[in-house]
């Protein structure tokens, strides 16, 4: 082999292992949601020059084994402590400059990821997702997301029309830069504000979830959430 071919061979071989892009999911009992997960994230391995990550958030039916059939998928698995650690697990795991997160179920249309990196790295330090059309039920859901958000501009002066959208662009490093207690997942465009960070939100599809329904949406989120900000407003944290 000459040394030319060997220069190429060793570029080829440094891209493969530097990813452009880094893309996290937390996944917890998703068991039906695998197949289009794969569908919807697979091809941008090759068009963003991605890795995906998947954080297996300690599921107890098959979601683990049929994350394993995933090839390209990088499949992490820790015991259930939820969304936020799921999070900071599949970050410290990320190799690319940037980090975008997305839910598994895909209500998000992953199709908008691009656009959202292409902005990062135009230097906004988050874009994050607006659900236009938002496919889920009032009270359960709509009603109170856009009640957080009130909150948040009453305690915070900083209006958000969707600060909870799972869809996300990110630096990596700015990422790594937040202090992920449970429940910060929900807070990131505003936690990056408050770093002085320039948030940008974008309009994104939202479509109705296809199978089964969240397991991270409780009815326990509710006061937590209430509390979180609390928290953020009189201490800086959550």
């Amino acid at each position: 082999m000459s040394a030319r071919q060997t220069s190429i061979l060793e570029a080829e071989l440094c891209n493969k292992a530097s990813p452009a892009v880094s893309i996290v999911v937390p996944v917890y009992n998703e068991q039906d949601c695998i197949a289009d997960l794969y569908k919807g994230l697979a091809g941008l391995i090759d068009s963003l020059e991605a890795e995906v990550i998947v954080v297996d958030d300690g599921s107890d039916d098959r979601t683990e084994s049929l994350l394993q059939e995933c090839q390209g998928f990088t499949l992490l698995r820790i015991p259930h402590s939820g969304k936020s650690a799921a999070l900071a697990a599949g970050l410290a795991r990320a190799r690319a400059p940037i980090t975008v997160t997305i839910d598994a179920d895909l209500q998000e249309d992953p199709g908008h990821i691009p656009e959202m990196v292409k902005l990062v790295r135009q230097g906004y330090e988050c874009v994050h997702g607006i659900r236009v059309h938002r496919q889920d039920d009032f009270l359960g859901k709509r009603l109170p997301s856009w009640l957080y958000n009130q909150l948040i501009w009453l305690l915070f002066n900083r209006r958000f029309r969707d600060v909870n959208c799972g869809l996300r662009a990110v630096p990596t490093d700015r990422l790594r830069s937040l202090e992920w207690d449970r429940g910060a997942h929900r807070l990131v465009p505003l936690l990056i504000h408050m770093q002085g960070g320039r948030v940008k939100g974008v309009p994104v599809r939202h479509r109705r979830r296809q199978w089964g329904q969240s397991k991270y949406a409780t009815s326990r989120r509710y006061p937590i959430s209430l509390r979180h900000l609390l928290n953020l407003r009189l201490n800086g944290h959550v």
